[in-house]
């Protein structure tokens, strides 16, 4: 991993500042912590309101209480903010149709990654996953949606700030207690969620800590196929005139789901947060905080299936094995029922179990050396550590006619038929001819074993200068060296029987006797147990056996090259931004206008690999590259008071995001055996995201707790990552090393590759519009009780193309969120909910655009509600998700073949929260 070392230009201008002490930021208002939503609500609409560029913000409705169960939840009740489920959870942001790599986020002002885990494995992006923390632990959240000079640079969508609380956000002292009880309706378990905080400060020193806890246990039900498949060439089901007749050409040309199974899987998580403050008012100018943050979330993710294998599988072992029965075409030809036999079934019991540490502190230092001449510094550093295993057992029950089979004797039943019926494709079936639950019946067949280790270092150091040219004009000034490094190493024990129940001898394989390493393919009750999940019984392999086929010694690790990977970036960044805020014709006017200088320094580590076969063992190769890169960013931001009431915005700026990790993997995998010879590069000359982007919005605040806006905008992004069309290649010409060819470099050496990597692509063009209403409804007729009512709600539209005409993933022309809330003197109740369209989460997920997939609408519905017993004990009340909103994908937009249809259903919380 780096150190970090501070550049001189960093260090000269942090020794001048050395004998003055370091000031407080000026641009962040003063927490208001009330126990009122509607109170939060008017604090996010002042900021809205006194910001330059375009901001929206979340204040902690109360101590330690933010108003939903989880960040991005929350996140998502911002215009122009769509958020991505996840194990039944809101995990990630695209703003604006940007996915979450696209957008930045910081913690108490310090740019950071929180690394994790999901349901396609781990996250390997330098996306944001919100999932880490706990919601309590944050007393105000902001999305700044244009930028400025004197902001840091690495945002192409937003940059999402959030911070935990300091103590002199409080006066005096402060202590708060919350403790509630989740019911999980999915799963009928409850588990506790406990969350306090403790605040003591004066006017000269204050401490501050605050803890988090909770646990879940969530399931995800339904169905899912893993993606359709078209039969062609010679690879079609076997369909006999007797059963087919005419129809033989139809049916072998249909699409067949390639796992057509039940999901039932369970996510069971524990999650720990703590955050300290410290704060010293050294002098009325000078202002001390040091902030230290520690989050720790431990989950295991069970996924048992049960499925019809073959329909994975191409040639002899695959669609050329089985045989129609019946069947049942419609006109998109899909074949959406059908009667299979001869078909392989596979026992599968994957789980997951990861762990994800995030640490980060910070010292913010400012000081006031006169009433026009201010500065700041800042130090911080942050570190995220993610340890995942990913262990599957396979046991399989093969087709007479598959020669694959190893055990030796019959099974109880051969019986190898599947019957599926996705006629209905939110809520398929599925059945099978044999007794599933019957150990007899099965064999051990694969094992695989995936352990993946990732860390993610931030360290940065900030100076910035103030100065009042004169009233109503300030020059700002700064320097900032930030340092990321990314390390990420992959390992596997994959490997099925028959590969391991094998002896290479002189590059001959040679198959042994049914014996791996004493491993035997025969299954008995004591190799696992008799499980129910969805629906279904089945004999479900044991978990435990893991360790049996490790020590083994025939499953050993192996590295993974496109998953084993460093990225190290040094960024030195510098900007002037003269800002202003005076009088214009009579009116207010505030405008910032700058320029920041980002100077990049990046080396990109990976492996060269050759993959292994039968015969052929893995050949890796380290491989190191360095390059630097520079970007001018100017920007400018207008707001004009029009009246005292409407505000007109304007901003203009050129932005940037870093690429992908994943696109900067130098690496390569080299595959020598097969049909088809073929070389798959990384690329780290891979451009930055860059963009131009503009808005314009009109914002009319009728009264001091009422908005309506409107803001227009438009980013016009010059690249994005794509494939470069394959090359045929000799390898001689590639410049690699024939030591990766091993044996086969003199046989080799002239071969012809195919050749492909990532390149610069083209651009996209993004435009839309946020409309936002907000308003407490006092001016209803009726009793005062009337009057308690109160409306948040906001609509987005955005629209985007890619230069190739084709459309954009991960973005919902349309999405809203409404809520209505009451509040009384004592009872405050409120309902929410949160739309996002279709989007595209996969533009080709399979070989061919008929497989592009697609994210169905979903609309999530929640309510709170609590009740002030006194002064200092309130009763809390909660629903998430309360008509269990499923999320269902699809393939091939008018077609909708299912993809996956899980429903994670509602959840309901009921706690007390106590102040001291």
């Amino acid at each position: 991993m780096k150190k970090f070392t501070v550049k001189p230009l960093v260090l000269a201008v942090s020794i001048a500042a050395l004998p003055c002490t370091v000031y407080a930021q000026n641009d962040v208002e003063e927490v208001v912590i009330t126990g009122s939503y509607a109170q939060s609500l008017k604090n996010a609409l002042n900021v809205k309101r006194e910001s330059t560029g375009m901001v929206d913000s979340i204040f902690a409705e109360d101590v330690g209480k933010f108003p939903d169960q989880n960040l991005s939840e929350s996140l998502g009740r911002i215009p122009g903010v769509a958020i991505a489920q996840d194990d039944g959870e809101g995990r990630t942001i695209t703003v604006r149709g940007l996915g979450d790599a696209y957008s930045m986020v910081t913690v108490n002002g310090l740019q950071g990654q929180s690394l994790a885990a999901g349901s396609n494995g781990v996250r390997t992006s330098r996306a944001f996953d919100f999932n880490v923390f706990a919601s309590e632990l944050f007393s105000r959240l902001d999305v700044a949606k244009t930028t400025s000079a004197e902001q840091e640079d690495g945002s192409l969508g937003a940059t999402v700030s959030l911070r935990t609380g300091r103590p002199f956000d409080y006066d005096g002292f402060t202590a708060v207690s919350n403790v509630e009880m989740g019911y999980y309706d999915g799963s009928g378990s409850t588990k506790p969620r406990a969350s306090g905080l403790v605040s003591f400060s004066n006017d000269v020193v204050g401490f501050l800590a605050s803890v988090a806890y909770s646990e879940k246990e969530a399931p995800l039900l339904g169905g899912e196929t893993g993606r359709w498949n078209q039969q062609a060439g010679s690879n079609r089901f076997i369909c006999p005139a007797a059963n087919c007749g005419a129809d033989a050409t139809l049916v072998r040309s249909s699409w067949h789901p390639r796992f057509p199974r039940y999901a039932d899987k369970v996510n069971d998580q524990d999650r720990l947060g703590v955050t300290s403050s410290f704060q010293w008012q050294i002098a009325d100018a000078t202002l001390l905080s040091v902030d230290g943050l520690y989050s720790k979330i431990d989950v295991t993710r069970d996924e048992p299936f049960m499925e019809a294998i073959s329909l994975a599988r191409n040639d002899a072992t695959g669609m050329r094995q089985m045989s129609v029965v019946d069947y049942t075409v419609d006109n998109n030809m899909t074949l959406v029922q059908a009667e299979i036999q001869d078909a392989d079934f596979r026992s599968e019991a994957f789980r997951a179990d990861w762990a994800s540490e995030f640490t980060q502190l910070s010292v913010d230092f400012s000081h006031e050396f006169s009433d026009n001449f201010r500065m700041k510094a800042f130090a911080g550093m942050t570190e995220s550590v993610l340890d995942n295993r990913e262990v599957t057992v396979i046991y399989e029950h093969f087709s007479s006619n598959d020669t694959r089979k190893e055990l030796t004797t019959a099974y109880a039943d051969a019986s190898d038929t599947v019957t599926w019926d996705f006629t209905n494709m939110k809520s398929p079936s599925v059945e099978y001819s044999f007794d599933t639950a019957n150990p007899a019946n099965w064999e051990f067949s694969e094992y695989r074993d995936r352990d993946y280790d990732a860390t993610s270092d931030s360290d940065m150091f900030r100076v910035d200068f103030e100065y009042d040219l004169a009233e109503g004009f300030t020059a700002k000034a700064g320097v900032t060296q930030k340092s990321y490094a990314y390390d990420l190493t992959h390992i596997q024990a994959d490997k099925a029987f028959g590969a391991a129940d094998t002896t290479v001898i002189n590059g001959v394989a040679t198959a042994n006797d049914g014996n791996a390493c004493g491993i035997t393919p025969g299954v008995t009750t004591e190799d696992g147990f008799i499980k129910t999940a969805g629906g279904q019984t089945f004999f479900y392999p044991d978990f435990n056996r893991r360790s049996e086929f490790l020590a083994s010694g025939c499953w050993a690790y192996e590295p993974v090259a496109g998953n084993t990977r460093q990225v190290e970036e040094e960024v030195l960044s510098y900007y002037l931004q003269l800002s202003v805020d005076t009088e214009l014709f009579g009116n207010r006017f505030r405008g910032n206008l700058g320029v920041r200088e980002a100077e990049t320094d990046m080396t990109a580590g990976g492996v060269l690999a050759t993959a292994a076969s039968a015969t052929v063992p893995a050949v890796v190769a380290p491989v190191v590259v360095k390059r630097d890169y520079s970007d001018t960013l100017p920007s400018l931001n207008l707001a004009y008071n029009l009246t005292d009431e409407l505000v007109l915005r304007a901003s203009a700026a050129e932005v940037l995001a870093r690429p992908e990790l994943g696109d900067l993997n130098p690496g390569a995998a080299i595959t020598t055996f097969g049909s088809t010879l073929k070389i798959n590069e990384g690329n780290p000359y891979i451009d930055p995201f860059r963009a131009k982007a503009y808005d314009l919005g009109l914002e009319w605040y009728y009264s001091e707790d009422a908005l309506l806006g409107l803001t227009l905008f438009q980013k016009d992004v010059e690249s994005f990552p794509t494939n470069s069309t394959p090359l045929n290649v000799i390898w001689s010409e590639t410049g690699l090393p024939n030591s990766l060819l091993g044996a086969q470099a003199s046989s080799l050496q002239n071969a012809e590759f195919a050749y492909t990597k990532r390149i610069n692509g083209g651009g996209a063009m993004i435009e839309g519009a946020e409309l936002s209403w907000q308003q407490q409804l006092s001016f209803l007729p009726g009793p005062d009780w009337v009057h308690g009512f109160g409306v948040q709600a906001n609509y987005t539209y955005v629209d985007a193309e890619r230069d190739s005409g084709s459309p954009m993933d991960n973005l919902s022309k349309d999405s809203y969120n409404f809520t209505l809330y009451w509040e009384g003197e004592k009872f405050q109740a409120r309902i929410s909910n949160a739309y996002r369209g279709e989007y595209y989460s996969t533009i080709s997920s399979g070989t061919t655009l008929w497989q592009t997939r697609v994210i169905d609408d979903t609309n999530f519905v929640g309510v709170s509600a609590s009740y002030d017993v006194n002064e200092q004990l309130k009763i809390t009340f909660k629903g998430v998700n309360i008509f269990d909103e499923p999320v269902h994908e699809y393939e091939t937009e008018g077609v909708a073949r299912m993809v996956r249809n899980h429903s994670a259903g509602a959840s309901y919380f009921i706690g007390g929260t106590y102040k001291f």
